[in-house]
């Protein structure tokens, strides 16, 4: 498919630190759009004593003389596009030129890596949401629908649809949701009788989760330089040396101001992030948005109600740095690519999960079959001591479980 040419646009606060902020936005905007499938011809960025303005009518003058020269039929905005700030947008730039935001690019994003049914019902509903109350707004017509960015995706059909078929809808995608949901509960709720911790990666898109996910669970995991590239969490068992088993799961990736409206149609799969007894937070330590990737993070976590649980920082892609470089204290350095630093996040990983193992010294008979499997299913034998009888186990398990087995004999 031929790249579309694309007027990136956007608004800071005066003053040189806001300026750098929003050209750094804008930097982020590009790799976006160019995911979506668009070539950035020409960047323009405001600064006004009250960015929540918007653009001025003499700077859309000016953009409508450069969509002319340069040939650009779409217009991307870093900011929101209120229903009323779309008309009038484009009675000044025209109503052939297609108007986007940022949200709309990043549900573009979703809608082309979205692969299972749930992921498209999540999506499609995170589009329909965004899409009803700008319909008439947004001078697309039906020729246009799924012809470029922010154009195509499960609701792209939809778009032609009258408010109440479309209200419909949406009810109809969120009762799926409501069932997806209990799903994923019934699961959980499954998975407590063998209650192991579950330790889930969070962060920002593109930093390398999911390499770090195919080096801990030592599995082929779909890994590529893209954004959003896990939409569907992934869980898997693994052991933590010295530890014992625990579940990892990756999730979605986030983004600086990801939409509400994703955030609230991906509930079920960011449930996942709420339940968990151990986050991973893993940042890009090479790049100099360090500090925006962590404001992201903490704000997604907020919105799911996530930011109470314990937490180590991973600060991945290390090895980009130079060799002098100080590493932080507030969390452990790795290079997943290079498998290097994960001694000392096992090591970190153990510490946050002293409270939910214990060691004890069990008795289990050889013909207790049931018992064994449990054993070998769920505990890390630390010591054993055969005899004619059975063998006596230093197991180290979830502090639930120790109850489970016949023969406990107390402390070591």
């Amino acid at each position: 498919m031929q790249s579309e040419r694309v007027i990136l646009v956007g608004t800071s606060e005066k003053g040189e630190a806001a300026r750098v902020r929003g050209l750094q936005e804008l930097d982020e905007l590009e790799m976006l759009v160019a995911q979506a499938g668009g070539t950035v011809t020409y960047r323009y960025l405001q600064s006004r004593d009250n960015p929540a303005d918007g653009l001025g009518p003499g700077a859309l003058h000016e953009i409508a003389n450069k969509v002319e020269e340069l040939d650009s039929v779409v217009v991307v905005s870093n900011d929101d596009l209120a229903p009323s700030r779309l008309h009038q947008w484009a009675r000044i730039l025209g109503q052939e030129v297609r108007l986007v935001d940022r949200t709309q690019v990043i549900l573009d994003i979703f809608a082309q890596r979205a692969q299972s049914r749930e992921g498209r019902i999540q999506v499609e509903l995170a589009q329909l949401r965004y899409l009803l109350p700008r319909l008439r707004q947004s001078g697309r017509t039906p020729s246009r629908a799924g012809a470029g960015i922010g154009t195509r995706g499960p609701g792209e059909t939809h778009l032609e649809m009258d408010r109440r078929k479309i209200r419909a809808r949406i009810r109809g995608l969120e009762q799926s949701i409501e069932v997806l949901q209990r799903e994923r509960t019934a699961r959980r709720r499954r998975r407590q009788y063998h209650r192991v911790p579950l330790i889930t990666l969070v962060g920002y898109t593109n930093v390398g989760k999911s390499t770090l996910f195919q080096r801990l669970t030592r599995r082929a995991q779909f890994t590529q330089d893209a954004l959003f590239v896990t939409l569907d969490p992934t869980v898997h068992r693994i052991l933590i040396p010295g530890t014992g088993p625990a579940l990892l799961t990756d999730t979605v990736g986030f983004v600086e101001r990801l939409p509400h409206t994703l955030v609230a149609a991906f509930r079920a799969t960011l449930d996942e992030v709420a339940e968990a007894d151990l986050l991973l937070e893993v940042l890009d330590a090479s790049v100099p948005t360090l500090d925006h990737q962590q404001e992201a993070i903490e704000q997604v976590l907020d919105e799911i109600n996530a930011s109470h649980i314990k937490r180590i920082k991973v600060y991945n892609q290390w090895d980009k740095l130079p060799a002098d470089t100080v590493k932080p204290q507030d969390g452990v350095v790795i290079s997943a690519r290079y498998d290097a630093g994960f001694e000392d996040l096992y090591l970190a990983i153990g510490r946050e999960l002293t409270d939910f193992y214990l060691e004890r010294w069990i008795f289990l008979r050889w013909d207790d079959v049931r018992a064994w499997q449990r054993v070998y299913q769920d505990v890390q034998i630390v010591q054993r001591q055969d005899t004619e009888d059975g063998a006596r186990l230093l197991v180290r398990a979830p502090a639930h479980l120790i109850p489970l087995f016949v023969g406990v004999e107390g402390n070591p």
